[in-house]
């Protein structure tokens, strides 16, 4: 029984149509920062493993130019640094290419693209004042999403899989902890020219709790069991609350650092 629930997992992963989705996001967010590494050389230096960081990008989300709406989303082409962009590419593309495989691309990007925009909505909530840059948000959303994938497929991934669970498990928090602690750094530590603007990093919970749920609702559920339907029922629940009150905040509350013209 557990041979045959294994298969079926298996035989739902291929390579039709292929899994391009993180390939190609990765492959534009790579060209940006490459871009911006040769346009911003000649005034601030070489890239380094933290910067530069080109805060007067319109791609950065700026708590001061919050009415240009895609910086909600656009602050996912922007990396600080080399090891920024290495750690966030290498990460996506080694939990998103599994899962695209499996639940194709459209519920890939979808939890991808939801992840940066509660990422952006979150830590405006959370740090009102920090700049956003990096696609650590929906990278966040997609490892919790690979946690949804085994909560609604357990049993269809098999049980007798010895080590490769814990160890596939292990990899994902482990990087995951990597680039917590490349934020944190930035953040808290590491050193900052005067009037620079730090990045902020509430974004990878909102991204990592938005990916969880989203996977819950979206991504394939080979065997739906009564519990599993109840479930997302309940989640979507929580998921609209969850949208409705961040869009409330974002647009009511007057905190927000005052709009440039």
């Amino acid at each position: 029984m557990v041979a045959e629930r294994e298969l079926e997992y298996e035989s739902a992963r291929d390579c039709k149509p292929p899994p391009l989705f993180m390939i190609i996001v990765s492959a534009v967010e790579l060209a940006v920062f490459i871009y911006y590494a040769v346009a911003l050389a000649p005034l601030l230096g070489p890239v380094t493993m933290y910067g530069p960081f080109p805060v007067d990008s319109p791609l950065v989300y700026s708590p001061v130019r919050r009415k240009e709406a895609w910086r909600y989303v656009s602050y996912m082409l922007i990396h600080a640094g080399w090891i920024h962009v290495t750690v966030n590419l290498l990460f996506q593309l080694a939990v998103g290419i599994p899962l695209e495989m499996v639940h194709k691309f459209w519920r890939i990007g979808l939890i991808y693209f939801c992840g940066v925009l509660a990422g952006s909505l979150g830590s405006s909530f959370a740090d009102s004042g920090s700049y956003l840059a990096g696609a650590s948000a929906g990278v966040y959303a997609l490892i919790a999403a690979h946690l949804s994938n085994v909560i609604m497929n357990w049993a269809e991934m098999g049980r007798g899989v010895g080590l490769s669970g814990p160890i596939r498990l292990g990899a994902v928090l482990t990087f995951g902890l990597l680039d917590i602690g490349v934020a944190v750094y930035e953040r808290h530590f590491a050193e900052h020219e005067a009037g620079r603007p730090r990045t902020g990093y509430a974004a990878h919970l909102s991204g990592a709790i938005t990916g969880l749920l989203i996977g819950v609702i979206v991504l394939r559920n080979l065997d739906k069991k009564f519990w599993e339907k109840i479930l997302w029922w309940i989640v979507l629940a929580i998921f609209i609350l969850l949208c409705v009150a961040a869009i409330i905040f974002n647009i009511f509350y007057p905190g927000f650092p005052v709009q440039e013209v």
